[in-house]
């Protein structure tokens, strides 16, 4: 699997070998406040070595929003040091917001829930998945 963020010159892309953590109902629920609600959510992508967390911010009534990636080579995370930022966009909300709603009506319209389901270990988040369709329209 390979994660990867872009904008402009600033760019991060890993191949990934590492569990996945079941993220995406979570990812789907915070996308979808993203779009015009307040949010401070840490979502953790990766577990094992490496690990990644995507926090998405935005306060409420605005139109901006933060999107940051934060990434640890193993999982020795300490409360001592600070998390490594590897990449951070801020921008409108629905520059952010539109990237993830068509990576995940991509997956959807490429995976079956058969398939999903063995690779991931936990059935696709229908309901949040439709949640979000439903407000990205």
């Amino acid at each position: 699997m390979k994660l990867r963020f872009s904008s402009g010159s600033q760019q991060f892309e890993e191949d990934i070998t590492t569990s996945v953590y079941p993220f995406l109902e979570q990812l789907c629920d915070a996308v979808r406040v993203l779009h015009d609600g307040y949010i401070d959510e840490k979502i953790r992508l990766l577990i094992g070595a490496p690990e990644c967390d995507l926090c998405l911010r935005a306060a409420a009534g605005s139109s901006q929003a933060v999107l940051n990636l934060s990434f640890w080579p193993d999982h020795k995370r300490s409360v001592l040091s600070p998390e490594r930022s590897v990449f951070r966009f801020e921008s409108k909300r629905q520059e952010i917001v539109s990237p993830f709603v068509a990576a995940l009506r991509s997956l959807r319209l490429r995976v079956s829930d058969a398939i999903f389901e063995r690779e991931y270990g936990a059935p696709f988040p229908a309901a949040a998945y439709a949640r979000l369709m439903q407000r990205a329209q």
